[in-house]
């Protein structure tokens, strides 16, 4: 074939437009010498895989293992081939993906396709027979279709139309259904919120809003019997000073009757401060527990309807009722650890040596369902993991919660272009710089210097007490700690945004 093409003096695309498809085929042909000596390539017959093995398409298909099939056009014609690799998982081919190699068989398409074209003009010609058939009938029975036709529609319509009322009422009813249960639960964390400890919601129905309704009652009996527990504690205490301040009146009355005024003052201001801060974080809380518990029982729900069903169809068994109660363990499982991650939260803990990874990570799992739901993520990013530091971890984690809501609700309010909020953890000698990002416009100037003074908030009265950033800084003082906030810029898509960076500054535990 070489020397023909060669004798022909012809373009190489020219020569084969007329040369035959086949021509003496024969495995015992050679490359062409002259192209491999002057121009280092072998001539390529996809014919014969073992004269060319690096041909388009067999060896891309099969070398990291598999099957497949392709069309490639050769020697004027279409061809399609299928191939296959030979796996081997032993010896000296263990680790190859083609194993032996591969296997792969051809065909003609037009050839192979021959059976499939001529059924295919078949049917058509029977099709435009039977087209020519049914017009003739269609056309001497058009009048009775017609009338038909026309009966039908009206009573679709008629169907539809009453389908289509009580598809609406059903609709209405249940979205008020669902919309009022869900009013009594926001009216009942609210209350709850605002220090009417002994509300509870009737519960009116035994589905998975009742559920929802007894849960939150039940809630609300053991944080209301922490808060007893709390103030009893707080009532023996302010008893033992008492007998020590009268202790102390004996040796100087005047200087006492003082202290112990200023004192007082002091503690009752502090105490009012923190229970309000304790009562808005209790609210938070609750709608955070109601968001988390959504899923599992709605999980729960669909496992039980589907044991319901195969009862009525008589087709339940061990092993199926098995596997729900094993997913019904794992949901119940799950709310379980929510409301014990939410108990940990309200424990009064001892002064402790604690890693500060873990106490961040505890933060956001309280916080992240109901975040991710509002479109907002957070971002934790941090060198070192094994970072102590001494102090109350809780009162770190209500710090920390206070700082990160303020953020989500800015983000909410402007609606940010960035809906995202940056932890970083940097040691920087004997200090420890938790910072916290958004990127929600920064803070006024005319404010900044203000924010963390009891009572001072932007926002509207019963969004906001103006107490959550004193309490911050009151609680970081009592570690020897600190608070406080500047405002930066950062660029994102050759974007510039600004937002607001709070500090918090601790010790760094060494020891």
């Amino acid at each position: 074939m070489a020397k023909k093409y060669y004798a022909s003096k012809k373009d190489i695309n020219e020569f084969l437009k007329d040369y035959p498809k086949f021509e003496e085929q024969s495995l015992k042909k050679k490359p062409n010498m002259r192209q491999l000596i002057e121009d280092g390539n072998v001539g390529l017959d996809c014919r014969y895989l073992n004269f060319a093995p690096q041909c388009q398409g067999w060896m891309q298909l099969t070398q990291n293992g598999g099957y497949g099939s392709f069309i490639i056009y050769w020697s004027n014609i279409w061809k399609l081939s299928t191939a296959a690799t030979i796996p081997y998982y032993t010896g000296k081919y263990a680790n190859s993906k083609r194993g032996f190699g591969f296997v792969t068989i051809g065909a003609n398409v037009d050839e192979f396709h021959a059976a499939a074209n001529k059924t295919r003009n078949d049917v058509r010609k029977i099709l435009h027979e039977q087209t020519v058939n049914m017009k003739e009938i269609v056309d001497g029975n058009n009048f009775e279709i017609k009338s038909f036709i026309k009966s039908l529609i009206n009573e679709l319509t008629v169907i539809t139309f009453i389908m289509v009322v009580l598809v609406i009422a059903i609709a209405i009813w249940m979205s008020n259904y669902i919309l009022s249960k869900i009013d009594k639960l926001l009216v009942g964390t609210k209350r709850f919120a605002n220090n009417e400890l002994d509300y509870r919601i009737k519960e009116t129905s035994n589905d998975e809003i009742g559920k929802l309704e007894k849960s939150f009652n039940k809630m609300a009996s053991k944080i209301k019997n922490l808060i007893v527990e709390q103030n009893e504690l707080n009532e023996h205490l302010e008893e033992k000073v008492k007998e020590k301040t009268k202790e102390l009146t004996i040796i100087n009355a005047e200087l006492e009757n003082r202290v112990k005024q200023e004192v007082s003052n002091n503690r009752q201001k502090d105490m009012h401060l923190v229970q309000q801060s304790k009562m808005a974080n209790i609210g938070e809380m609750v709608s955070m527990i109601i968001h988390q518990w959504k899923q599992p029982l709605n999980a729960i729900s669909m496992i039980n309807s589907g044991i319901e069903l195969r009862l009525k169809l008589k087709q339940n068994d061990d092993d199926a009722l098995s596997k729900d109660n094993q997913s019904i363990k794992k949901q119940i499982n799950l709310m379980s650890n929510t409301m014990s991650d939410f108990r940990d939260f309200f424990k009064q803990k001892d002064k402790t040596i604690y890693k500060l990874d873990e106490v961040i990570h505890k933060t956001i799992n309280l916080i992240n369902d109901i975040y991710r739901s509002l479109g907002v993520s957070i971002n934790y990013n941090t060198i070192n993991k094994d970072l102590k530091t001494v102090g109350y971890e809780n009162e770190l984690i209500q710090v920390l919660l206070n700082v990160l809501n303020n953020a989500r609700d800015i983000i909410k309010e402007k609606n940010c272009e960035i809906k995202r909020i940056d932890i970083d953890v940097i040691s920087m000698g004997d200090d420890i710089i938790i910072e916290v990002k958004d990127y929600a416009g920064g803070i006024d100037k005319a404010i900044i210097e203000n924010i963390f003074e009891p009572y001072f908030t932007t926002k509207s009265d019963d969004k906001g007490t103006g107490l959550g950033l004193y309490m911050c800084k009151s609680i970081l003082n009592k570690v020897n700690a600190e608070i406080n906030v500047e405002n930066f810029s950062q660029t994102f898509d050759n974007k510039e945004y600004f937002g607001a960076n709070f500090k918090i500054i601790m010790q760094n535990y060494k020891g």
